[in-house]
């Protein structure tokens, strides 16, 4: 903006707040907002005056003129990225099936590409079919014919989720007799030997 244009500035401004315009504030204010618009700037103006009482200072029109600006520029290339688009349309001429060019370009990018494996592309894919596996393994599976009943996990109190009948465990005779009583039904109890005596 030259001075003629920054004395229309200070000419709204005053309309507002009624402040006084000399030669010192044209120069002032023309060395902070000389580089931007005129109709930036009035806009600035009544925007500020509208949204605040603060006393208008010319960072105030700066900051909202940069703003306006900034959306401006934005709108524009907007509008430019759809008139292009809009022109492309219209020369284009009628859509057609490209799928032969696209499964030629797949083939392309697939010989570019190396080798890999598909837990690499899709890891938490490949983890769940693995984990279905596994489930549908269980599902299918038989009886193992080499268990042997003996052999297997001790059933405790604890395992089964219910409570000791009694406090067995504070008094070491009961403790005993639980545990022989345990190892007697599990087919897993050690006959006591004998003692040589000497």
């Amino acid at each position: 903006m030259n001075l003629e244009e920054i004395g229309a500035v200070l000419g709204k401004a005053a309309g507002f707040d009624n402040r006084t315009i000399g030669q010192a504030n044209l120069l002032a204010w023309h060395e902070v907002l000389g580089d931007l618009e005129l109709g930036d700037c009035l806009d600035a103006i009544a925007q500020h005056h509208r949204e605040s009482t603060e006393y208008l200072m010319p960072a105030h029109i700066r900051r909202r003129a940069l703003k306006l600006r900034a959306d401006r520029r934005e709108r524009e290339r907007s509008d430019e990225q759809r008139y292009a688009l809009e022109a492309y349309a219209a020369t284009a001429g009628p859509l057609t099936d490209r799928s032969a060019e696209i499964r030629d370009f797949v083939h392309q990018v697939r010989d570019v590409l190396p080798e890999s494996s598909t837990e690499a592309l899709a890891p938490r894919h490949e983890h769940w079919r693995r984990e279905h596996q596994a489930f549908q393994r269980q599902q299918d599976a038989q009886p193992n014919p080499d268990f042997v009943p003996g052999m297997a996990p001790v059933v405790t109190w604890q395992a089964s989720k219910r409570e000791a009948a009694g406090a067995w465990w504070e008094d070491d005779a009961k403790r005993e007799a639980s545990a022989v009583e345990i190892l007697a039904s599990a087919g897993r109890l050690r006959p006591k030997r004998m003692r040589e005596v000497s």
